[in-house]
C-alpha cells in the first residue's frame, strides 16, 4: 500500500512529455497535410501517416497517464496499488501482473483503460510499419533519383494503406483472442515482443540503407554547387540518430524484460525504466523535428548557408557559389564505358571503383560551379552556368581520371572498359601534368550541348524530396542524346560548344592556356526519332590528343560538305556554311 502522502513523480513527468510530443507531432501532420506532396509522393504519404499514427500513439498514452494520475491522487483506488514500481512502469512493468490496492488480482482494469491501452499498442505498431515503408522508400529513391510516376505511385501509396490497415487490424482480433485471460496477463508479453520486433527491424533497416547508400557513391553529392551529403542520407542518418538515442534504450530494456526468467524483469532499476520509458515518449518530438522542421531554419542561426566551405577529396577549399542554372543552361551528360558488363565480372571490385568515379566527378562540380541535376547508375545529368565552366569540367574529369586509386583489381583485370593504354611516347608537352597514361581506370563518355531560346521552352521543377532542380525540354532531350555518342574517354559537343571552343583555340587566350584542347569535327549526326541534324565534333585534353586516333567512327554521321538537309527535318544545330573554317580544326602550339 502506497503512503497518503505519494506523488507519482514519473507519471506527471511523463504526462509533460507527451503532451509536448503530442503538440510535436500534430503539427507536423498538420504541415504535411498542406502540402500538395503529401498526397503525390510515397516519401511524404509514409511521413505523413507515421505521423498520424505517432500522434493517436501520444494521444493514447496521454489519456492513459491521465487515468493513472487520477487514480494515484484518489483518495483509493479498485484497480490500481498506488506504488512507486506501478508509478514508473506505467501498468505495463514489461508484461508482470498488475494488483490492486488490497493486493487482490481478480479486479479487472476499467474497460476503458483496457481500450486506450488497446489502441495506443495499435497506433505504436502502425506508426513503426509506417516508419519502415519510409525508410525503404527513402533508400529507393536515394538509388534511383526519380519517382515512379503519378499513376504508380498512386498504386503504390494504396497498397500500402492497404497492408498496413490489415495488419493493424489482425494485430486487433489477436488482442481480442489473447485477452480472455486477462489482458495484463498473458499477452503483454507477446505484445512488447512484436512491437520491440518491429522496432529491431527498423533500426537495421535504417543502418542498410545508408551502408548501402555508401557502397554506391550515393552519400554525396553536388548541392548548389558543393559537395556534402545527400539531403535523402542526411534524413536516413537523423532517422537512425534518433532512433538509437530515444527508441533504441527502450527496446534494449523491453527485450531483457520479456526474455528474463521468472521474477528478472524486476530487478531492472526503477530510474533505468523510467528514463528509457521518457526517452521514448519524447521520440515523436525530435522525429517531428528532424524529419518535418525545416532543417535551414534551425541551422541559420548557426552558420550562413553561403559562407560555407566544402573540401573536396580531390581539391581545396572551394566556396559554393554554383545555383541550378535557370536562363540557358549548359548540359553536361556522363556515362562509364561497359559499366554493366564491367560489373558482372568484378562485382565487389566496382563497388569501391564506382564510389572514386562518383567521389571524383562529384568533388570537380566545386572547381568548376557545376550543379548536379540527378545520377542513375553511374550516368550522372549536370547542368552549367555557361559553356566555358563545362567544358573545363569535363577536361578536368578526363586528365583526373588518369590519377585516382582504382583497385588494383581493375586494373589487373584487361576487361573491355579498363584497359590501360600507355603514351605512345614520353609527353613532352608544356602541361603542368605528365600523363604516362592515355587511359587508366574506368573509361568516362561525356556529352555536352549547350541549350538556347530556339530550342523552344526549357521547363524547370523541384523535386519535392530531392530538392533538385529538374530540367523538361528539347535541350535537356538532345544533351541526352549526345551523350550516348561517344566512346569511353571521349567528349562530344554540338555546334555552339564547337563554336567557343574554336575561337579559343585559334587565339589561345588564358582561358585555353588554363584548358589546353584540341577539337575535330565529327561531322552531322542526325536523330532519326526527333528529326534533327546536329553538327558535332569531339574535344580532348592537349596532353591526350593521341586519344583521338582510338575512338571508333560514329554511325548516322555525314561529313558536312555532302550534309543536305532533309525535307523532314525539324530542327538543325549546325556550324553556319558561310563560317570561314569550312571544318572545325585543332590547333596545336
Amino acid at each position: 500500500m502506497a503512503d497518503d502522502g505519494f506523488f507519482p513523480v514519473w507519471t506527471s513527468v511523463y504526462l509533460v512529455v507527451l503532451l509536448i510530443s503530442l503538440t510535436a507531432t500534430s503539427l507536423a501532420v498538420w504541415s504535411l497535410k498542406r502540402s500538395l506532396c503529401a498526397i503525390q509522393s510515397c516519401v511524404y504519404y509514409a511521413t505523413l501517416w507515421y505521423f498520424v499514427w505517432k500522434s493517436l500513439f501520444a494521444l493514447s498514452r496521454t489519456a492513459l497517464m491521465c487515468a493513472f494520475l487520477a487514480e494515484f491522487r484518489a483518495p483509493s483506488s479498485p484497480w490500481l496499488n498506488r506504488t512507486a514500481a506501478n508509478d514508473v512502469g506505467s501498468l505495463r512493468l514489461l508484461g508482470q501482473r498488475t494488483y490492486n490496492a488490497t493486493g487482490d488480482s481478480s479486479i479487472p482494469v476499467p474497460t476503458y483503460v483496457v481500450w486506450i491501452l488497446f489502441l495506443g499498442d495499435a497506433a505504436l505498431l502502425s506508426g513503426v510499419l509506417w516508419m519502415l515503408i519510409l525508410v525503404l522508400e527513402l533508400t529507393r529513391l536515394a538509388k534511383k533519383t526519380m519517382d515512379r510516376g503519378p499513376l504508380r505511385e498512386k498504386q503504390v501509396r494504396r497498397n500500402y494503406l492497404v497492408s498496413t490497415t490489415l495488419i493493424v487490424a489482425l494485430y486487433f482480433v489477436l488482442c481480442q483472442v489473447l485477452s480472455k485471460g486477462g489482458l495484463f496477463s498473458n499477452n503483454t508479453k507477446l505484445i512488447n515482443i512484436v512491437s520491440n520486433i518491429m522496432q529491431t527491424i527498423v533500426i537495421i533497416a535504417v543502418a542498410f540503407g545508408m551502408v548501402s547508400l555508401r557502397q554506391h557513391g550515393q552519400k554525396f553529392e553536388g548541392v548548389s554547387g558543393e559537395i556534402e551529403q545527400s539531403p535523402l542520407y542526411s534524413r536516413l542518418k537523423r532517422i537512425l540518430i534518433v532512433f538509437m538515442m530515444f527508441s533504441l534504450p527502450f527496446t534494449v530494456v523491453n527485450w531483457y524484460g520479456v526474455s528474463a526468467a521468472g521474477d528478472a524483469a524486476e530487478t531492472i532499476p526503477d530510474a533505468l525504466l523510467g528514463i528509457t520509458q521518457l526517452l521514448y515518449f519524447a521520440s515523436g518530438l525530435f522525429f517531428a523535428l528532424v524529419m518535418v522542421a525545416s532543417q535551414d531554419c534551425c541551422t541559420a542561426c548557426m552558420r550562413s548557408r553561403d559562407a560555407t566551405r566544402t573540401r573536396s577529396r580531390y581539391g581545396d577549399w572551394a566556396a559554393s557559389v554554383a545555383h541550378a542554372p535557370m536562363q540557358n543552361p549548359v548540359f553536361v551528360n556522363t556515362d562509364i564505358e561497359s559499366s554493366s558488363y564491367l560489373w558482372g565480372q568484378l562485382g565487389q571490385t566496382m563497388h569501391a571503383a564506382q564510389e572514386l568515379h562518383d567521389d571524383l566527378l562529384r568533388s570537380l562540380l566545386v572547381k568548376h560551379q557545376g550543379y548536379e541535376i540527378t545520377t542513375c547508375g553511374d550516368a550522372f545529368q549536370l547542368a552549367f552556368h555557361s559553356i566555358p565552366d563545362a567544358v573545363a569540367y569535363c577536361l578536368d574529369v578526363q586528365l583526373q581520371l588518369l590519377h585516382v586509386p582504382w583497385p588494383i583489381e581493375l586494373i589487373e583485370s584487361y576487361l573491355a572498359g579498363s584497359i590501360t593504354v600507355a603514351m605512345p611516347k614520353p609527353s613532352v608537352l608544356p602541361t603542368r601534368h605528365k600523363h604516362p597514361y592515355l587511359f587508366r581506370g574506368l573509361r568516362v563518355r561525356m556529352g555536352i550541348h549547350a541549350s538556347s531560346s530556339e530550342e523552344g521552352q526549357l521547363f524547370t521543377n523541384v523535386h519535392p524530396v530531392t530538392q533538385r532542380t529538374t530540367y523538361v525540354g528539347l535541350a535537356e532531350m538532345i544533351g541526352r542524346e549526345v551523350s550516348d555518342l561517344g566512346s569511353g574517354g571521349q567528349i562530344i559537343v554540338t555546334a555552339r560548344v564547337a563554336r567557343f571552343l574554336r575561337d579559343k583555340i585559334e587565339s589561345q587566350d588564358g582561358w585555353w592556356h588554363e584548358n589546353p584542347c584540341l577539337m575535330q569535327d565529327l561531322g552531322v549526326y542526325r536523330i532519326n526519332d526527333l528529326k534533327i541534324d546536329l553538327g558535332i565534333a569531339e574535344v580532348v585534353p592537349l596532353a591526350l590528343k593521341d586519344r583521338a586516333r582510338l575512338f571508333p567512327e560514329i554511325g548516322n554521321v555525314r561529313s558536312r560538305k555532302s550534309y543536305r538537309r532533309h525535307d523532314s527535318t525539324a530542327y538543325d544545330l549546325l556550324m553556319s556554311p558561310a563560317d570561314p573554317c569550312e571544318s572545325l580544326r585543332g590547333v596545336e602550339c
